[in-house]
């Protein structure tokens, strides 16, 4: 038996953005997080290694909607990030928390 294919359309691409401090602190979380939205949707997985490039992954997402795997941190980041590009309130914003209890209360609370 084959997997499934992805979805053919536009709507089901995404941008995976996974932060660094979620690849340290818990890496296989993060795989099986890439693998099943890699199975599900057309997937553009980003590794950023900083702060900026965590930014100009976001900003060159263009119709794909962002995904980000880490703590609070990391969704601060890209919520700020979509706030300065304006872009904030024009699509949906995934979190697959990814990290320790304490560096996961916003996204507990959401």
């Amino acid at each position: 038996m084959s997997a499934a294919e992805p979805p053919g359309d536009g709507d089901d691409q995404l941008l995976v953005v996974i932060d660094p401090v979620a690849r340290r602190s818990d890496g296989e979380s993060v795989r099986i997080a890439k693998d099943v939205l890699s199975a599900g949707a057309h997937a553009k997985i980003c590794l950023p290694d900083t702060p900026e490039e965590f930014a100009r992954a976001l900003s060159r997402r263009g119709a794909r909607r962002p995904v980000v795997v880490g703590d609070d941190h990391a969704l601060l980041r890209a919520v700020a990030q979509l706030h300065r590009e304006r872009e904030l309130a024009a699509g949906v914003l995934s979190l697959i928390p990814v990290g320790a209890a304490h560096a996961l209360e916003v996204a507990h609370a959401l």
